[in-house]
């Protein structure tokens, strides 16, 4: 399967060396606007660079792509892909609003295609295994969920300029949560801290409610403020309580603790973690089963449809914090 990725920033570059090693695809192609650092990913991996993606569609013969611009770029490369019939995998969040989402799904409609989106958690084994105990019965019919994603300022200087912590961090939480309850989610509430975010319009931490319509609930901690000094660059927790059991998911290190003479440190090995034989971790496992569904013609881990119920939340949970009330999912439907 010939393949190009379209965005090499940050996930994108990650994207690109995952799709080099997968032996069940050819990594053909990036595209960024920063004609830089796309022809130094090019030359890294092996393959051609341009910086005008239209250009990339139409000289490459693909048979998938990858899109990992940031959320406001998202659309019109996504659209265009369909409209070539090419497979494809969509970073989250889809759009900066919930009408962008919106708008997205409807031109997907129209062209008939049937995206991945890069829900990550599905696609590592503990929260994998999670899914599976909860949709045997493992733990009884759900009854809470209790998520935390913590993680330091470098998120601010990364990633605030140009998106925000509920969009690019909890809405993973928000995603399987809903994905081990299924139950429709009815109501949710939410307060938000705004220091040194108030730059960009974005919450520095938030923390939330979500009820559900079988009366099952969930509560969600998010912040991006800690050092950069701290051991954990990622302090994630996913609690499910059933009323007959539970399963706790702690931590991204996995048990590994390292001590050195720059301290103590809690490496992410959850992720996407450096590995000596390159990308490792849920996002390498993602991508892997990308590749996988889309040649065997399988469905998408997490689809379109799954995809707009947490974005959904996300944007209910922000009219909440504006508006100083809980919204019912109702509102925007």
């Amino acid at each position: 399967m010939r393949i190009a990725v379209i965005g090499v920033g940050l996930i994108g570059e990650l994207h690109a060396r995952i799709f080099r090693r997968n032996p069940l695809c050819q990594l053909v192609a990036v595209s960024d606007t920063d004609s830089s650092r796309v022809q130094k990913v090019a030359k890294a991996l092996g393959c051609r660079s341009y910086t005008d993606y239209r250009t990339m569609l139409e000289q490459e013969e693909l048979d998938a792509v990858s899109i990992a611009t940031p959320e406001s770029f998202r659309h019109e490369p996504a659209v265009e892909a369909a409209r070539l019939g090419l497979k494809m995998l969509l970073e989250k969040p889809l759009g900066r609003s919930l009408a962008d989402v919106d708008a997205l799904i409807a031109a997907l409609a129209e062209t008939g295609a049937e995206p991945a989106v890069n829900f990550i958690l599905h696609a590592e084994p503990r929260f994998a295994r999670m899914k599976q105990i909860a949709a045997e019965g493992g733990i009884g019919a759900p009854v809470s969920v209790s998520a935390r994603r913590v993680g330091s300022r470098l998120g601010i200087e990364k990633y605030a300029p140009w998106t925000d912590l509920l969009s690019s961090t909890l809405i993973h939480d928000i995603e399987m949560a809903i994905a081990v309850n299924q139950a429709p989610v009815e109501r949710v509430y939410a307060e938000a801290v705004v220091r040194a975010c108030a730059q960009y319009g974005c919450h520095d931490a938030v923390v939330a409610t979500m009820r559900f319509a079988d009366g099952a609930v969930a509560t969600f901690e998010t912040s991006w403020v800690l050092p950069p000094s701290q051991p954990e660059p990622l302090d994630p927790s996913f609690r499910l309580i059933g009323d007959k059991g539970s399963v706790v998911i702690e931590g991204s290190s996995q048990g590994m603790k390292i001590v050195g003479e720059e301290g103590y440190v809690l490496p992410d090995m959850t992720h996407w973690p450096m590995l000596p034989d390159g990308v490792g971790g849920a996002l390498a496992h993602s991508l892997d089963a990308f590749v996988d569904r889309a040649r065997t013609g399988a469905p998408p881990l997490v689809g379109l449809a799954q995809a707009r119920r947490a974005e959904a939340v996300v944007a209910a949970m922000k009219r909440s914090i504006d508006e100083e009330r809980p919204v019912r999912m109702s509102e925007h439907d």
